[in-house]
């Protein structure tokens, strides 16, 4: 309750901002790419074509924010199948047809707008506001260009724009709204037990001709990611700090012309009662609510200790428990009207009533804490690293257009340039073009696999990796993708299909299992042969923790269960176990006990799945009236 809805309001507009900073950063190759010379076409949308370059340049970026969300879970071969790099191209022909659209209908997004939605980005923003230099930072980083960046949010707020005209279009009656969250607040009763798919393992025998036959049909799973052992140079402004001269005179003087870095605002720590007051009260509860606050005013006025009261009495839960304690803040963080009353009051003093948007206050100030510029002394190991900094800057500045003549001059060796700029020639490898990406940055792939570079020695164009690296590349030795033979893989090959065998079984033993239960016999007795173990779990709602999600959700797509007889459901679950399930006791609670804030959480989750589904019908009908050829073989 610190601060205010508006707040939190402008906090849900720069998440929306994120998502789509996010999906540019992703999915979106920059105009630089386009212009490098690769012609080949894998795709006409409309008479445009799709060049090779943007394909690889866009499906690597998926690929590398796949690999950042899944983290271990990640699968490098299914990146190289060829129903994924299929997949990928469909996304750039349906971006095509999109930018179409909004070119067509004259969608347009001002300057204002994309500068608007860039600086509230926190990835751009250091301490709550935007920095001209982390924004360079990151996109550099990512290996983008401002100008070419920003005609790619650009395109894409527009492309918002489309979509949520698009969505407007749903729409959820208020019965649909209210039987929605009535079956949401359904329970069951729930008894399952699980097969375990290990022991089965044990039962299959593989047929002489299954492996080579699986692997005949399988290959593309089995093909190596290309790699490239790597020599590269690295100048960064970090390994440049220690040559910087430092002296208590020189820090003084940085300290002295840089104040505003050192200077801290004034602070207050305040306890608070809060008496809530609804929006929209009437002049009786808003009165009522005053009293009240005058009340406890004058009881802690009176020596009532004010963090016992404000335990017993405050409607503001994130600060009751501690006394009404607010932790330290500056200006610009609460409600105005707390804000000022809370500066104006001094150390100890007991506020008036104050009224907010949410209520009444009655504040006390706990601790004045002054602002002021901080003594050299307090803060000199900051000023001594800003000040390296600083000057580190200036020498990488300098030293960049050497490094960059050093590479260029010599272009079959980088120990020339090492030597004169003093740096070490560092290996690295092999590497995968994800794992270049991962190390360096998405722009080293496109310098590593140029053409001179790749396959004659030569040293790539300096890329700048960050705002405060660039680095040179050198190929050492190149491993070209292939599809590895059998034998190197035949192990691998067999735990696939006994796996497979393996799952088959267990799902038939339980649906063995499921059929002797539906004739009647106990459940309890039916799994006993197995050995398995039956749980239940009485009265369990779609979100209830103490059953297997998988199971759960199983429950409670199976048809319902009526006083009479039980339903039956079993499931495969992702690690090849098979779970067996009776439900019983449904019980679907009075539409009139629903809260409408439920009904109206339902309503607006039934509103954005239908907008969903209805921008995926748009982008397809868009897809069939357009004329597109692509070119799956040229990936």
């Amino acid at each position: 309750m610190l601060q205010s809805i508006r707040d939190r309001a402008q906090g849900l507009v720069a998440g929306v901002i994120v998502l789509l900073l996010c999906l540019t950063f992703a999915l979106w190759g920059i105009q630089q790419y386009l212009d490098s010379g690769h012609t080949v076409a894998v795709a006409k949308v409309d008479g445009e074509e799709v060049t090779l370059q943007e394909y690889q340049t866009s499906f690597q970026r998926l690929r590398q924010r796949a690999q950042a969300e899944l983290g271990q879970a990640f699968d490098a071969k299914q990146w190289a199948q060829e129903s994924t790099k299929s997949k990928a191209l469909d996304f750039l022909v349906e971006q095509k047809l999109l930018e179409h659209v909004v070119e067509k209908g004259r969608i347009r997004v001002s300057d204002q707008q994309v500068l608007g939605q860039l600086m509230q980005a926190p990835q751009f923003q250091v301490d709550g506001k935007f920095s001209k230099e982390r924004y360079a930072q990151v996109l550099s980083m990512l290996g983008f260009k401002e100008r070419g960046f920003e005609q790619q949010a650009r395109e894409d707020m527009a492309i918002q724009q489309l979509r949520a005209g698009v969505a407007m279009s749903a729409f959820v009656t208020e019965s649909e709204a209210q039987q929605l969250a009535q079956l949401r607040e359904e329970t069951r009763d729930v008894g399952y037990a699980v097969l375990p798919m290990e022991p089965f393992k044990a039962k299959v025998e593989l047929k002489p001709d299954e492996v080579r036959k699986y692997f005949d049909e399988h290959q593309e799973q089995y093909r190596t990611d290309e790699k490239v052992t790597l020599q590269y140079l690295e100048l960064s402004r970090d390994a440049l700090m220690p040559q910087v001269q430092v002296d208590d005179e020189k820090l003084k003087a940085y300290y002295d012309t840089h104040t505003a870095k050192y200077t801290v605002e004034e602070q207050r720590n305040v306890n608070h009662i809060l008496v809530k007051l609804k929006k929209g009260a009437s002049a009786e509860e808003e009165k009522a609510a005053f009293e009240k606050a005058q009340a406890i005013r004058a009881r802690v006025s009176g020596g009532e200790a004010f963090e016992e009261v404000a335990k017993k009495e405050s409607d503001d839960v994130g600060s009751r428990a501690d006394g009404g304690e607010t932790g330290p803040f500056g200006k610009g963080v609460m409600a105005p009207e707390f804000e000022a009353a809370a500066f104006a009051l001094k150390q100890g003093e007991i506020s008036e009533p104050v009224k907010t948007q949410f209520g009444y206050h009655v504040i006390r100030v706990k601790e004045i804490k002054p602002g002021g510029v901080k003594p050299f002394a307090e803060v000199r190991a900051d000023v001594e690293t800003a000040f390296r900094t600083e000057q580190a800057d200036t020498l990488y500045a300098e030293h960049v257009e050497q490094f960059n003549n050093a590479v260029y001059e010599h272009p079959d060796s980088l120990d020339n340039a090492a030597g004169a700029l003093n740096l070490q020639v560092q290996t690295a490898g092999p590497l995968t073009r994800g794992e270049i990406a991962e190390k360096f940055a998405p722009s080293a792939i496109d310098a590593v696999f140029e053409g001179e570079v790749l396959t004659q020695g030569m040293n790539s164009t300096p890329v700048e990796v960050s705002e405060t690296r660039t680095v040179a590349f050198r190929v050492t030795a190149h491993e070209v993708s292939r599809l590895r033979k059998l034998d190197e893989v035949e192990t691998e090959v067999e735990a696939t299909l006994r796996d497979q065998h393996a799952r088959e079984l267990a799902a038939a033993r339980g649906n063995e299992l499921l059929e002797r239960m539906k004739k009647g016999e106990d459940p309890k007795a039916v799994i006993a042969g197995d050995k398995l173990e039956w749980k239940e779990a009485k009265g369990a709602g779609r979100e209830s923790a103490e059953v297997n999600r998988a199971v759960l959700r199983a429950a409670f797509r199976a048809k319902a269960p009526d006083a009479s007889a039980p339903s039956y459901a079993g499931i495969a679950l992702g690690t090849g176990d098979f779970a067996v399930m009776q439900i019983t006791n449904r019980q679907l609670p009075p539409a009139e006990k629903i809260a409408g804030s439920k009904v109206e959480q339902q309503r607006k989750a039934l509103m954005q799945d239908r907008a969903m589904l209805g921008w995926k019908d748009y982008v397809t009908a868009l897809k069939e009236s357009a004329k597109v050829e692509t070119h799956v073989d040229r990936l």
